[in-house]
């Protein structure tokens, strides 16, 4: 009997440390920084495969036109897309600049971030 009235004593006072320390606090901070990490990864992803999908449309023109009997308006716009972009980076080069710092940027973090 008398051992479990000091053991009583101290559930209670411990007890009132567990109520105190929270798990929950703790918890939603640590898995915060994972889904931030999950949501950086997926932006990541996603902005290298547009970057791709613009490399591989970039070389679609030299691809098509070898091709015998394709219509060639599909070509002629895809031509003049890039006269048009080529001409408005010439026009404004620091957005160039802008371009590959976020470019670097981008590949930066992709190459420090661990998998």
């Amino acid at each position: 009997m008398r051992d479990e009235d000091t053991y009583a004593d101290l559930t209670a006072l411990f007890a009132s440390e567990d109520r105190a320390l929270e798990a929950k606090p703790f918890t939603d901070g640590v898995m915060g920084r994972v889904r931030a990490q999950g949501r950086m990864r997926k932006l990541l992803l996603a902005v290298t495969g547009v970057a791709g999908a613009l490399v591989a449309a970039s070389q679609l023109p030299k691809l098509l036109a070898d091709t015998v009997g394709l219509d060639t308006s599909i070509t002629t716009s895809i031509v003049q897309a890039q006269t048009d972009m080529t001409a408005l980076a010439s026009a404004n080069p620091l957005w160039l600049g802008v371009a590959a710092v976020v470019g670097l940027s981008l590949l930066a973090v992709a190459a420090m971030e661990r998998v």
